[in-house]
């Protein structure tokens, strides 16, 4: 098991690669639909089949692709071979999925997008599973796991915002042959530059400078019985249980933001762009720059505790907007109360990003302790798997929620009845997968206390083979 201090350039060189992963995959769940139809005129439904086989495909390959990591034999390390591989194959599949030919026909385009799509999601799964795996095996240390994760984090929320706000001032300005600039093809293909060049350099910066920490399997236990021995020991530990369905109800919370958020923001409270972005932007910045104060507090109490402050904070904002989606008369008068919602909810759900993670490693500790062996790539590739699973379930079922509350895509305003509910799904759905968490984390029992007496048990148990 790895001890060492770890130093702050290994530990920013191996965030890094989460820039550049982030930006691409924050490019494809913010512009792909619109692109995808307004671009290149491809039927909403052929589209949506599309992304929906997508994202199965995306997470049934995510714990298949960490049990090929954990078992992998190879000089460059079990993790690193992938990174590197990942990283390349990210590069040129990006370049591909945006530089579509619009003048195609209609079966030639939906044959390219959905070839595209589906190499970008294996690409990406063979790059972030083996990263996210690296993250654990980095350190031993409790909270230094924590403080990986937080800087992670960090460079992950950083490309959201760069996707979101630096993308659409730079990349889509409205030219004469384009006025409305998210239609120019062009734009895109400036995207997928940026995007590729940073993943590049990303990901060749966590393979080089975390090569130090490069692992390799001496088992080589590629066979099927072993994969699904594995998957199932993961669910059968009541700590990991928790925390993946404390970490899966966090995410059906921004899955209802994904999907009401802009709804809610546009038809609710009747914001322009200006508004939508300062206050989203603010989310975002806010769950950002106070990532190390909820380390702090992590490392004050404990992990666990800190993720039921920030649970109960962010149940605090949802109440707060379900109270303003009520007053929205008002609010429509003085847009600038919102931003008391994305400052309370931004605060409470930072520590929910980064320290889920970092629970991982402890996990994998206590596995070790009861079979001598670690499946980091295994565990998170079973967190994936759920997290994809559970959002794609839930943007489903929202989409059906839309009909029923009577949203009509044609019509500039929407009902009274319209407006107010969609606000409410969003206030307190969200509020509800925010408690569900919280229950769940509840049943989560490591602490700093028994994984180190686990941790001291191990490396007693390594110095007797070795004497």
């Amino acid at each position: 098991m790895k001890t060492n201090t770890l130093t702050s350039k290994t530990i920013i060189a191996y965030s890094s690669g989460n820039l550049g992963y982030g930006f691409v995959t924050h490019g494809i769940t913010s512009y792909l639909m619109f692109y995808a139809t307004a671009v290149l005129l491809l039927p909403g439904t052929w589209v949506g089949i599309i992304i929906s086989l997508g994202i199965v495909w995306d997470a049934v390959s995510d714990p298949i692709m960490g049990f090929i990591s954990d078992e992998t034999h190879s000089k460059i390390g079990k993790r690193h071979i992938y990174i590197l591989l990942g990283s390349l194959l990210i590069v040129i599949a990006n370049l591909l999925l945006w530089n579509i030919n619009p003048k195609l026909s209609l079966g030639n385009k939906f044959v390219e997008l959905m070839i595209y799509v589906f190499l970008m999601k294996t690409f990406l799964t063979i790059f972030i599973t083996p990263y996210s795996a690296l993250g654990t095996e980095l350190s031993s240390d409790y909270y230094e796991r924590s403080k990986i994760q937080v800087i992670k984090t960090m460079f992950f929320l950083a490309a959201l915002v760069m996707v979101t706000a630096f993308s659409m001032l730079v990349f889509f300005k409205p030219t004469k042959a384009y006025p409305i600039g998210q239609l120019n093809p062009i734009a895109y293909r400036y995207m997928a530059y940026t995007g590729s060049f940073i993943m590049l350099v990303t990901g060749l910066l966590t393979f080089f400078k975390t090569q130090a920490y490069r692992l390799t399997s001496t088992s080589r236990r590629l066979d099927l019985k072993t994969f699904y021995h594995n998957i199932l020991f993961s669910l059968k530990l009541k700590n990991f249980r928790a925390m993946v369905i404390g970490y899966l109800s966090t995410n059906i919370a921004s899955a209802i933001i994904a999907v009401f958020g802009l709804h809610v923001f546009t038809y609710t409270f009747h914001l322009n762009n200006k508004w939508i972005s300062l206050i989203i932007g603010s989310q975002f910045v806010i769950a950002t720059i106070t990532q190390p104060m909820w380390l702090k507090i992590a490392v004050k109490t404990e992990k666990k505790i800190a993720i039921s402050i920030g649970l109960f904070i962010s149940m605090i904002g949802c109440l707060v907007l379900a109270g303003l989606v009520i007053l929205r008369t008002f609010v429509i008068m003085y847009p600038i109360i919102l931003i008391s919602y994305a400052v309370i909810v931004g605060f409470g759900s930072s520590p929910l990003f980064s320290i889920p993670p970092s629970m991982i490693g402890d996990i994998v500790d206590q596995q070790e302790y009861e079979t001598s062996y670690r499946n980091e790539g295994i565990f998170f590739g079973m967190m994936n798997f759920g997290y994809k699973i559970s959002q794609s379930i839930a943007i489903f079922i929202l989409g059906i929620v839309l009909d029923l509350v009577g949203f009509k895509a044609e019509s500039v305003v929407q009902s009274q009845f319209t407006s107010v509910s969609i606000g409410l799904v969003l206030g307190l759905g969200s509020l509800l997968s925010f408690l569900g968490a919280y229950i769940a984390y509840s049943h989560y029992n490591l602490n700093q206390e028994v994984v180190l007496k686990m941790q001291e048990e191990l490396n007693n148990k390594v110095k007797e083979d070795i004497l």
